[in-house]
């Protein structure tokens, strides 16, 4: 049969072309964890399945989940066992990391910037406006002459967030005005400044916002090499966020709640009272359904990145979870799911 040459040049051209596989992994939710996710799925694709994430924030990531709409969520969050058995899911901590307030302060030298836990919760309740306000400048003589007069521009997460989550649980810790006025939630109400949706959307709006503070995750503040800010321990101590304080805050309460076979993996790192231990550390946590069949291929994916996937997590500003921790949460997947691991 002799096609006609336009034809026959259209069928050429769609047999050449590339096709791409449809994802056969799909999950949506925190911000936070979106790089990690995205790289392991990048990695995991090579050898196994595709894996397809939307940051979409932790909120909306959960409402997926508990619809059906994905294989997993993602949450900063943990959620407490009447909610998980509500909406019939469990979770599981896939990696810890940290929130950090972060500043866009001309001439201010990096990682210098001190703000204690009131002070930034009145940053946020409008109480504090300036930035060369008495409060501020008493914990940083050292560097007080070099911090420029200009208004503080606070942003926040205009969608439902796990970093805002994180952020609101220290400060309603530390600052009673906030525990009355804000409280603890993923989203921010009654507070100063700007809502902006996403990580990327904070990130671009501090850039562009001279006085401006926002928070993001680790991670991301040294990808963008962004300002960040020292907070206190519970007795007073100035903190540098670092992997080291990150692990520091995670290693006993994480530790402990996974090693005795918490079946809820419930467990909030914010607000830690070890010495050296970073205020503001949080675990991301994969959100499944509990269902076996479905979970079982989300499973086979976290199980890659707890076998493979450390050297990139260190490389995107997470720390990975102990070998403590990843045997208390292989031991739950096959209590609660049957789920054969292989040596």
């Amino acid at each position: 049969m002799h096609l006609p040459l336009p034809l026959r040049a259209a069928l050429l051209a769609l047999l050449l072309t590339p096709t791409t596989q449809a994802a056969t992994l799909a999950g949506a939710g925190s911000t936070f964890a979106e790089p990690l996710y995205k790289a392991w799925g990048g990695q995991y694709a090579k050898q196994a399945s595709e894996v397809a994430y939307d940051g979409v924030g932790s909120g909306e990531g959960l409402a997926r989940i508990a619809a059906g709409k994905v294989d997993f969520g993602a949450s900063d969050e943990p959620l407490q066992r009447a909610e998980l058995e509500q909406k019939g899911l469990r979770q599981f901590p896939v990696a810890m990391g940290a929130i950090v307030p972060v500043v866009n302060l001309p001439g201010l030298p990096a990682g210098e910037l001190k703000l204690g836990a009131e002070t930034l919760a009145k940053i946020y309740l409008g109480k504090i406006t300036r930035w060369r306000d008495q409060e501020i400048l008493i914990n940083n003589d050292p560097i007080a002459s070099r911090i420029p007069d200009l208004p503080i521009r606070p942003l926040y997460r205009a969608d439902g967030s796990g970093s805002t989550f994180v952020l609101s649980y220290f400060l309603a810790a530390r600052s009673a005005d906030w525990k009355k006025g804000p409280g603890v939630g993923k989203e921010l109400k009654g507070v100063a400044g700007s809502a902006v949706k996403g990580t990327g959307g904070m990130v671009e709006a501090l850039q562009k916002s001279p006085g401006g503070i926002a928070y993001v995750d680790y991670g991301r503040a040294l990808k963008d090499k962004l300002n960040m800010v020292q907070l206190p321990n519970r007795v007073g101590i100035f903190i540098k966020v670092s992997p080291e304080s990150v692990l520091a805050a995670a290693k006993y309460d994480a530790e402990n709640l996974i090693y005795a076979a918490d079946p809820d993996f419930y467990f909030v790192l914010s607000n830690n009272d070890t010495y050296g231990g970073w205020p503001l550390a949080t675990a991301t946590f994969a959100v499944l359904p509990r269902n076996g069949k479905a979970a079982d291929k989300v499973i086979d994916f976290l199980l890659w990145g707890y076998r493979n996937g450390d050297a990139t997590a260190r490389e995107l500003g997470y720390v990975p979870l102990s070998e403590t921790m990843k045997i208390g949460v292989r031991k739950a997947w096959s209590r609660q799911y049957g789920y054969k691991i292989s040596q």
